[in-house]
């Protein structure tokens, strides 16, 4: 006698759901109607299975909307460095399939390059491949092209001359001051961090050898370098020869006598070997082949990294540079634009732009003479530099090239209604398109005070000028859909000055 197989137990849910199938779809598409518990199941997630490392240094660098790299050296525990990182959205699970194999460079840095990134989203991450992070070890992608983030703000925090914490001298500490004045006034107004973090030249003392970028920058912002992009720019300490190279050439660069042996470099220069910048154009803007000047775009602020240092003293160089800077900001469609080099085309600080000294000032002359031009003539909003060590904000301003002593209010700054250069603050703030109808004008600015401020020239101030101030501080730059505002903000977590353009 045949059996019949036995009967499947089916419960409630299963049988209302082929009861509606049965009802609803065509005898001849029945097979098609299945439940759920028919199909296999998704494997659950697994964690990444890792050990936790805290290296000596690590830095966020090329922070997209879809891309970021994060890089490392060495741990504090002095066991292994870490090969590879684990990330994903959720601080408490890093799924194992995120596991992130690091290249390491000539220099024992290791970097990971995350890919695939969602625009406008905090992402943890955990060096060694943790199956968890630590809330600092976070970063949130920038938004796509053009765009805000979901808060409707980009902030730039900008630092200058902030290398004083690797050099013995009455300013030592200066550089933490700023950065707790930075942070001070950010949690008393609102808490929101920076998205970006540029360093605007001479960010370790006195000749810019790697052990002193690990002091003056590595240990001295450990907790923002974990979370916010950094992007830097060349200044004349960056060239070692304590800050009096006139060398276009970066293999020219001069340890100092006796210390510690900087690492075996990828090449002589410590600075081109500790950081990873965009060359091709993969983080925006048009590629410049070197890390020595490049660009890129975050949402709807472009910005522009020129090198004032090196490529400006070879005249081949400086005309490649030239060239590259045209074309980058002619293609350039963001709603704003900050440059940043670190020679000053206006400044009657500790350096004076009026003045070669001895030829280590005379990259002052090349950038005001050959570059502003184009500043002016591609819409950009914003200009920072550092090497002079005070604070110097100018009016909005255009068409000057040359001395102080021949700059004219009434043709290059723009005015208020008295005919006056116009301030920036209340009724007076800038507007994009000037009154004449076209985007050429600039508020430049001097903040290479990020760790100590020391002296100003006999002429001071500068007529291009509308403030400064001998006092340390950073400069907090808020950039929105109409606006955007620049703060500076001293070591007490006090606004001294700021102005406002509007689109």
């Amino acid at each position: 006698m045949l059996r019949r197989p036995p009967e499947k137990t089916i419960n409630r849910k299963q049988m209302n759901t082929r009861l509606l199938c049965a009802m609803t779809l065509a005898p001849l598409t029945l097979i098609a109607c299945s439940d759920s518990s028919d199909r296999p199941s998704t494997p659950p997630a697994v964690a990444c299975s890792g050990t936790a490392v805290t290296p000596e240094r690590l830095f966020l660098q090329q922070v997209g909307s879809d891309r970021a790299i994060i890089k490392w050296r060495g741990n504090t525990d002095g066991g292994a460095e870490a090969d590879a990182v684990c990330f994903g959205t959720e601080m408490d699970f890093l799924d194992e399939d995120s596991l992130t194999a690091a290249e390491v460079t000539a220099t024992g840095h290791s970097e990971a390059l995350l890919q695939g990134l969602t625009p406008d989203t905090t992402y943890y991450y955990s060096v060694g491949g943790a199956g968890s992070a630590q809330a600092q070890h976070s970063f949130r992608t920038a938004p796509e092209a053009g765009q805000l983030p979901a808060d409707g703000n980009i902030r730039l925090w900008i630092v200058g001359d902030s290398g004083v914490n690797s050099q013995e001298n009455e300013y030592q500490g200066g550089a933490d001051l700023v950065r707790d004045g930075y942070l001070a006034w950010v949690n008393e107004n609102g808490g929101e961090p920076a998205d970006l973090f540029l360093m605007l030249g001479d960010n370790a003392y006195p000749e810019g050898t790697d052990v002193q970028h690990q002091i003056a920058v590595f240990d001295t912002y450990p907790d923002i370098l974990s979370s916010t992009g950094l992007w830097p720019t060349i200044g004349n300490h960056e060239m070692g020869f304590f800050g009096a190279s006139t060398s276009s050439d970066p293999d020219s660069f001069s340890a100092p006598q006796g210390g510690e042996p900087d690492p075996a470099p990828d090449s002589p220069m410590p600075y081109l070997n500790i950081h990873t910048l965009p060359t091709n154009g993969e983080a925006g803007g048009v590629g410049s082949g070197t890390e020595q000047y490049y660009s890129f775009d975050y949402g709807s602020v472009h910005v522009v990294s020129l090198d004032s240092q090196l490529a400006v003293r070879d005249p081949a160089s400086r005309e490649a540079m030239l060239q590259w800077v045209t074309d980058d900001l002619a293609a350039n469609t963001s709603d704003w634009t900050v440059v940043i080099f670190h020679h000053p085309p206006y400044t009657k600080g500790s350096h004076d732009s009026d003045k070669i000294l001895g030829g280590i000032d005379q990259p002052i002359f090349d950038m005001r003479e050959q570059f502003t031009p184009v500043f002016d003539e591609y819409g950009v909003d914003l200009v920072y530099s550092g090497h002079s060590h005070i604070y110097e904000r100018s009016f909005y301003i255009g068409g000057h090239t040359g001395l102080a002593a021949t700059f004219d209010p009434a043709t290059n700054a723009e005015l208020n209604d008295a005919g006056q250069p116009a301030s920036g603050q209340g009724d007076e703030e800038y507007t994009q398109v000037t009154r004449n109808g076209t985007d050429d004008k600039v508020v430049y600015t001097v903040a290479g005070n990020g760790g100590k401020a020391t002296d100003v020239a006999d002429s001071f101030p500068h007529p291009a000028h509308f403030f400064g101030g001998l006092v340390i501080g950073s400069v907090v730059v808020d950039a929105a859909e109409s606006s955007l505002t620049a703060r500076f903000i001293d070591d007490n977590g006090e606004v001294l000055d700021s102005f406002t353009i509007n689109r």
